[in-house]
Order: structure tokens, then sequence, then C-alpha cells
């Protein structure tokens, strides 16, 4: 049997919503293709992230982004207050604005991770 007779195989063997998450990662793969070389981004080893981090820093492009849109910075404002060059910062934002499914499916698996060990993302509501 070859590879992507067993991927068929296994694929139809999940349950509709994870092959729906199957096919969106594949397609997140597609989109890294289109830019194949990046100047100011590199991977790095982990399990499972396969999102890019600036090089030379630990800092993931994705974190640099969501920084610039939580506090509604200008990309000038973040490459100063990161100490980047502004060519990185455009570059990270180009990225991640092409990368959304990948950076969403990590972001779930982030969660599922922190849900495990007992840490919960949404808000609690105490009652006086």
């Amino acid at each position: 049997m070859n590879t992507e007779q067993r991927l068929l195989d296994k694929w139809r063997t999940l349950p509709p919503p994870k092959q729906q998450e199957v096919l969106d990662f594949i397609d997140s793969l597609s989109a890294q293709f289109t830019q194949t070389q990046w100047k100011y981004l590199e991977k790095r080893p982990h399990p499972w992230r396969k999102q890019l981090y600036l090089k030379g820093r630990r800092l993931k492009a994705f974190d640099l982004w969501a920084n610039m849109m939580a506090n509604e910075m200008t990309p000038e404002e973040v490459a100063d207050n990161w100490d980047v060059p502004l060519e990185a910062v455009r570059e990270s934002i180009e990225y991640c604005e092409t990368h959304q499914d990948l950076l969403k499916q990590e972001a779930e698996i982030e969660r599922r991770h922190l849900e495990e060990r007992g840490i919960t993302l949404e808000p609690k509501i105490t009652p006086r």
C-alpha cells in the first residue's frame, strides 16, 4: 500500500470534523508554498508547532502580529517597540495574513494542551 492510499484509509476512519481539520491543514500547507523564502522568518524544531519565528529571536511571527493588532499599533511602532527591522514586521504581517488556517489550528492545539493541564482560557465569573 502506498503512502497516498494509507493516508486516505486513515482519513476515512476519522469523524467528519476531524476530516475537515485534516483538509484545512493540507490547505494551510499549500499556502506555505506560495512563498518559500522568508528573509526575516524561520522554522524552529517543535513537536507540533509549524508556524515561523523571527530569525535570531524567541518570538513567533504571530505574537508580533497579535500584539500589533491588540494594541492598535502601526508597523513602525511595532518595529520600534520590539527593536526589529520594519521589514521584519511587514514580513510577519504578510505571513500571518496568508497562514490563518495554520495559526488557528495551532491555537486550538495549544488551547487543548492547556485544558489538559487544568488551565482554562475562558474568564470565570465569580458570584458576589
